[in-house]
């Protein structure tokens, strides 16, 4: 027997208006290459890796999904990125282009949103 909620048996309880959100959570993984591949139409589909200048010296700070599948990630060193992925597109960091883009995500999401550290599971002040 079902347990009685005050409704009659078989009968769903409905809420008025349309479902409500609580938590949005989106997952900027790859954000910065991803953002340079939708500015940069040709650069889709191809290992990309934003570093913050051209130096083999120094590390890259963000990778597309197709640069990954070659083993390069957030902190890869670039001689080491062109070591794993002889393709790879180097891209100089464009952070104002990243910050309108996160912008334009917050207010696509149309609702209050703090961003949020996985590590320590509270939102970043």
């Amino acid at each position: 027997m079902a347990p009685s909620n005050g409704n009659p048996a078989g009968s769903a309880t409905r809420v008025s208006g349309p479902p409500r959100v609580r938590w949005l959570f989106l997952d900027l993984n790859s954000y910065f290459a991803s953002v340079e591949q939708e500015m940069q139409p040709h650069l889709r589909n191809r290992p990309v890796a934003v570093v913050p200048l051209m130096a083999d010296t120094t590390c890259c700070i963000a990778a597309s999904y197709e640069a990954k599948a070659f083993g390069v990630k957030t902190g890869t060193q670039v001689g080491e990125a062109k070591r794993l992925c002889p393709g790879i597109v180097l891209i100089e960091a464009r952070h104002e282009l990243y910050v309108d883009y996160h912008r334009r995500v917050v207010e696509a999401a149309a609702c209050p949103c703090l961003p949020f550290d996985r590590s320590t599971k509270w939102p970043v002040s």
